[in-house]
């Protein structure tokens, strides 16, 4: 079984495409290093972020997320065991939305209600969210 975890945070400062760019590349680099793949979206300073793998290397890697300074008031919204990944072949897929049109549905829930909740439905909207994204209905 691999061990999936999403979780939504706020950018603590504007984010540039260059500093997103590097922590793409590390994230990437460090994630095929212990074979954690996943998937990251960024919109107007809040992150949505699906990581899938060992249970151990996620919880890891959550965990130096829920402590970084460049984060705010993280919330895990899924963690659950799956049968396969959802992003197989992805060290890191990454998607910055420009506007709201551009934000997959599923993950308005999330940017529109806030991070706080943490219910059946938001477990839901996730996992419709992260359906789309697999099937490749929005990516760059």
């Amino acid at each position: 079984m691999i061990y999936q975890l999403v979780y939504v945070s706020r950018a603590t400062a504007e984010v540039s495409e260059e500093e997103l760019d590097a922590l793409l590349d590390q994230a990437r680099t460090n994630n095929a290093r212990v074979g954690v793949t996943g998937m990251l979206l960024y919109h107007e300073g809040g992150f949505i972020q699906v990581l899938e793998g060992e249970e151990s290397q996620v919880n890891e890697i959550y965990s130096r997320i829920d402590t970084d300074p460049r984060h705010s008031d993280p919330h895990i919204v899924l963690r659950h065991e799956i049968e396969e990944r959802s992003f197989e072949d992805w060290s890191m897929g990454y998607k910055r939305t420009g506007n709201a049109r551009d934000i997959p549905e599923g993950f308005h829930h999330f940017l529109a209600q806030g991070f706080r909740r943490s219910t059946e439905d938001d477990q839901k909207a996730a996992r419709k969210a992260l359906l789309a994204f697999k099937e490749g209905r929005w990516r760059i």
